[in-house]
């Protein structure tokens, strides 16, 4: 599935195709490939007891998300331990998950 990202920083604003494609799901775990600007994501994403989860093991990356539609919160998350814009391509591809 294709779809937009939109990254504003002041009054530049970007905006780039994605897409995502469904690998694996199983209750409430998404496998996933996640391909934006040239960077693929393998992403593994999962509800714990206390919320929600993201692994990226081709990044070593993983931390806890809000709801997948939180674009907000999940890319200022991500970007901690990726590229502003690499963590905008993956938090828009979450908002996708459930439509897979």
């Amino acid at each position: 599935m294709e779809y937009t990202c939109i990254y504003q920083s002041g009054n530049r604003k970007q905006a780039w195709q994605s897409e995502i494609r469904l690998l694996h799901q199983d209750g409430c775990s998404f496998e996933a490939e996640i391909n934006g600007r040239g960077t693929y994501f393998h992403v593994i994403v999962g509800k714990h007891r206390y919320g929600n989860y993201i692994c990226i093991p081709n990044h070593d990356i993983g931390c806890e998300l809000s709801d997948y539609s939180d674009i907000f919160w999940n890319r200022e998350r991500l970007s901690q331990h990726l590229k502003k814009v690499d963590a905008t391509t993956v938090a828009y591809g979450l908002v996708h998950l459930k439509e897979l």
